[in-house]
């Protein structure tokens, strides 16, 4: 018998090679039989995200590169939430994504409706439930259940903690609720830190989506005192009164203090762990008599009417450049206008849309990449400072 001829080194050679490409052709046909089954798959998948971007008016701003805006909507529910809805129809033709409003006094079901309406009109609410009792100061009325008297009969009781926590579950729920606006300068005195902190933890425990904003507005007087109570402080900046601040020759004290004040309300944010919030001028300065008495131009003697004909609205211009200012020496995540009752007057509006819309300014684009190129170098150099230590302690 003979002995089966061995194949040469070269034809094995070969023969695997030929092996080897048959297999490579199998996998490619393989892949791409797999890659045709999940294209629909990855498809669907894209488009549910384009739509749930599209549905949240958040998104917009993000994309663009612009931080959310909104203004308070200076809207009754119980007696007008009719006209409250429309309102918020052109808020959202402005390109405003968040109302602020209060409710005390409205019933569940008129803020149930009002909810819906702004999330069917691509619209975002905090709402005001600004009230001293909270933490420690007087009630606006006799106590959190006489104030709040739809939630507390909603939850069956009358305890303080028990109201608020039933009243923030029950507005979390909501899905048009972007956060609340827990208080406001005007009723905090410093001694109220301690309260004041213990009442945003109470309103966190009862809503712990931290999605969810917890505002404070805070005067530029007030300076940095609120920012340890864990809320993000919205930081009012109404800085004209009798005169326009434009051109800026003239006015360049004015926009250096705006400047060191952004920068400062910038940096408290950052060091606490916080968002930063800017309240923005949309209303004359003397829309009540103490703050035109405050600079100079009214008397107690005069009606809120003639205070405020001696003092300005802003410009959409001047509203511009506030609005720039901000966004060039910080990075807000959400910037509010006060209010949509004297900026819907008359051509007011047409302007303070304008200013919403506006592009993002380039000399901010510059400044927000520099803070970022700066956080990540500080964030690289702490983690080289941290493995540094980890080698020494092993050593």
């Amino acid at each position: 018998m003979q002995k089966p001829r061995r194949l040469s080194r070269t034809a094995a050679l070969t023969y695997l090679s030929i092996l080897v490409l048959i297999l490579a052709a199998a996998l490619m046909v393989e892949a791409r039989s797999a890659l045709a089954l999940t294209r629909p798959l990855t498809a669907q998948l894209q488009a549910h995200g384009t739509r749930q971007q599209t549905a949240h008016g958040s998104v917009r701003s993000a994309a663009a590169g612009l931080p959310a805006e909104g203004i308070f909507a200076s809207c009754a529910l119980s007696s007008a939430l009719a006209t409250c809805e429309q309102d918020l129809t052109q808020m959202h033709a402005a390109g405003m994504q968040v109302a602020v409003v209060g409710l005390q006094g409205d019933s569940l079901s008129q803020i149930a409706t009002y909810a819906a309406y702004a999330q069917s009109v691509g619209m975002s609410v905090m709402w005001e439930i600004n009230d001293p009792g909270f933490w420690g100061g007087a009630w606006i009325g006799a106590s959190a259940a006489a104030d709040w008297g739809q939630f507390s009969a909603g939850c069956g009781c009358t305890g303080t903690t028990q109201v608020l926590q039933y009243m923030i579950q029950w507005l979390a729920a909501l899905p048009a609720t972007y956060g609340y606006y827990a208080a406001d300068d005007s009723t905090l005195t410093r001694s109220q830190l301690p309260g004041l902190t213990q009442y945003v933890s109470a309103i966190r425990a009862a809503d712990p989506n931290s999605a969810h904003m917890i505002m404070v507005g805070s005067s530029e007087g007030q300076g940095t005192t609120y920012y340890s109570s864990g809320a993000t402080i919205g930081n009012e900046i109404y800085p004209e009164t009798t005169t326009s601040l434009l051109p800026y020759g003239p006015n360049i004290a004015t926009w250096q203090a705006i400047q060191q004040g952004v920068q400062q309300d910038a940096r408290a944010a950052a060091q606490n762990g916080t968002a930063s919030a800017f309240i923005l001028q949309a209303f004359t300065f003397g829309d009540n008599i103490w703050d035109g008495e405050a600079v100079g131009v009214c008397t107690a003697s005069m009606s809120q009417a003639q205070c405020a004909s001696l003092l300005m609205y802003p410009s959409a211009a001047v509203q511009l450049a506030l609005r720039n200012e901000v966004m060039r020496y910080a990075s807000p995540k959400l910037l509010l206008w006060y209010t949509y009752s004297e900026a819907a007057q008359g051509g007011r509006w047409a302007g303070l849309s304008s200013v919403v819309q506006a592009p993002y300014p380039v000399s901010a684009s510059a400044a927000r990449a520099k803070r970022v190129h700066k956080v990540r170098a500080q964030r690289r150099l702490r983690l080289r400072t941290l493995a540094r230590r980890r080698r020494r302690h092993r050593a």
